[in-house]
């Protein structure tokens, strides 16, 4: 069983201990080593893909080791189907899954994204014999080389003419280690699926893997934490289907709560978050109190994003390649998702300062919307333009930007109301690092690395009175981690970097999910909560 450490969606890094021995995953096994750990697995005497047409023989014949889920033959499947096969056999059990004979340079990103904690390098030493020389994102014929582009210790040393087929498979073997530690620190860094979307361009294969698995982003779901501290960079369409923007999405359109009468659609801005960048800083000063009560929706690309939820993971944090060109697809995708937030609110006035392809995103909606850029939405006559529009609006209900912003993170972040806590809040401190005051006491402030709330001990206590995000542990007072072995019932909604409330019979407590929630309770090894604050 693999004792985890961190998890990047489906990914892991874990120690693995097996016959006395420790392991750190994403593992390679090394064949060239000969490794005394493979006369310890039960590889089975049929491959797995015999399973799709003789279930019978397969559990039979298939592999029956205790200590790790075996796959082998899978290199036959088409993409589609591995990609079904991956998330099958990573959906049943917790135990390290290990595929022979699979991996190489090129892929094992992608399979570890989609779950696979251990590969060998039986791939790379048969291409070796076939003459391939290996590369993070090629393949060559040894004999087309002039030079080798690799600083390994086979070709620092060596020139093409050199290189025999033991050679070969050494370097070939190198870059797959290598690459599997390039892997494991996007994992550390909370950036695999960024890698692993710019990787897959190398290999239409890969592309197709990474589009199917799209189709399956609930999935992707289970473990995809929900804030991270990545930058979230969507540099092409098939970012759009990404398990992160679908969240956002999800989540957003169901905790969007508007409360004034005036919409006022805004284009993105470089600097996150956007009420910090030089354009909206100019309009909203430009603007001055005609904003007061006015709700306001950012348009972006594949984002869409009310000002309440700017703070919110990954709109808090995201980079999109500008060029000004929109494509059909992009603007619709956009567009459905703009008209789905305006649908949430009772708009009298809908007020679009947009241009360019920003502004088909809203034509594309069928919104009846009044257009005031001309050009450059910061130009004079733009903003003149804008300020006109507002100054005979009757503002019948005002709301506080700020409070508002509480509200819809909490029903983002616990899917719980505000108002339900209390009441007479205060908001405190220089935006973006805001804090919710209630009764003298903070109970929340906004976390701007992960882009959600922090939270404390009286809003705790709400929480845990109402069994949201709630961890049960055994009777011990942590300290700076509580592994999974001491947690005795979790909540199931819980994901990786969640805040959740941690208690037992004596005490309660703050911290941060290291894990999922079932995870926490199906496994006995690993680490499940980083403790933030005790409150006995």
């Amino acid at each position: 069983m693999i004792s985890l450490e961190k998890r990047e969606g489906v990914a892991r890094i874990g120690k693995l201990e097996f016959n006395g021995k420790v392991f750190e995953t994403p593992l390679m096994i090394d064949f060239l080593d000969k490794p005394d750990i493979i006369d310890r697995i039960d590889f089975g005497m049929a491959p797995y893909p015999i399973k799709e047409f003789d279930e019978f023989r397969f559990k039979i014949l298939g592999s029956k080791d205790e200590n790790f889920i075996v796959a082998t033959g899978l290199s036959v499947l088409s993409p589609r189907k591995l990609v079904e096969t991956l998330i099958e056999l990573r959906s049943g059990s917790f135990k390290p899954l290990y595929t022979p004979a699979l991996a190489t340079p090129k892929n094992v990103p992608i399979l570890i994204y989609f779950g696979v904690d251990v590969v060998d390098n039986i791939l790379p030493i048969v291409k070796a014999y076939e003459g391939i020389y290996m590369l993070e994102n090629s393949e060559f014929k040894v004999e087309s080389l002039r030079s080798l582009p690799c600083n390994c210790e086979i070709c620092r040393n060596n020139t093409p003419r050199d290189l025999d087929e033991e050679m070969i498979a050494k370097h070939n073997t190198a870059v797959l280690r290598r690459q599997i530690e390039v892997v494991k620190e996007h994992i550390r860094n909370e950036n695999l699926r960024n890698f692993v979307e710019a990787h897959a361009k190398f290999d239409p294969e890969l592309t197709a893997m990474l589009r199917i698995g799209n189709e399956n982003v609930e999935f992707f779901q289970r473990y995809e934490a929900v804030f991270k501290r990545s930058k979230l960079t969507p540099t092409s369409e098939d970012s759009f289907d990404r398990c992160e923007v679908y969240t956002f999405f999800e989540r957003a359109i169901k905790a969007y709560r508007p409360k004034g009468e005036v919409l006022l659609i805004l284009p993105c801005s470089a600097r996150k978050p956007y009420t910090l960048s030089r354009s909206h800083s100019k309009i909203r000063s430009y603007l001055g109190d005609l904003l007061r009560g006015v709700e306001e929706i950012i348009v972006s690309s594949p984002l869409v994003v009310p000002r309440v939820f700017e703070l919110t993971y990954p709109a808090i944090n995201y980079d999109v390649p500008v060029t000004g060109r929109w494509s059909g697809d992009e603007i619709k995708f956009v567009a459905e998702r703009l008209a789905k937030f305006i649908e949430k609110g009772d708009f009298d006035l809908v007020i679009a300062h947009v241009e360019g392809g920003y502004r088909r995103v809203v034509e594309e909606t069928g919104i009846d919307a009044t257009f005031t850029a001309e050009d450059d939405v910061t130009s004079q006559v733009s903003l003149e333009n804008l300020k006109e529009a507002l100054k005979g609006v009757k503002v019948r209900r005002s709301f506080d930007l700020y409070l508002s912003i509480f509200e819809h993170m909490l029903r983002y972040q616990f899917g719980i109301e505000l108002f339900e806590f209390g009441k007479d809040f205060r908001v405190r401190g220089r935006y973006p690092n805001l804090e919710l005051m209630h009764d003298g006491e903070r109970i929340a402030r906004i976390d701007v690395t992960y882009g959600m709330l922090d939270i404390y001990p009286p809003l705790a206590r709400f929480l845990l009175e109402n069994e949201v995000y709630t961890v049960r542990i055994d009777n011990f007072v942590p300290k700076g981690t509580i592994f999974a072995v001491g947690v005795k019932e979790a909540d199931e909604r819980i994901r990786p970097n969640d805040i959740v409330v941690f208690y037992n019979d004596e005490l309660f407590g703050i911290g941060r999910a290291l894990m999922t929630g079932r995870e926490m309770v199906e496994v006995d090894r690993g680490y499940a909560i980083d403790v933030k604050r005790l409150c006995v």
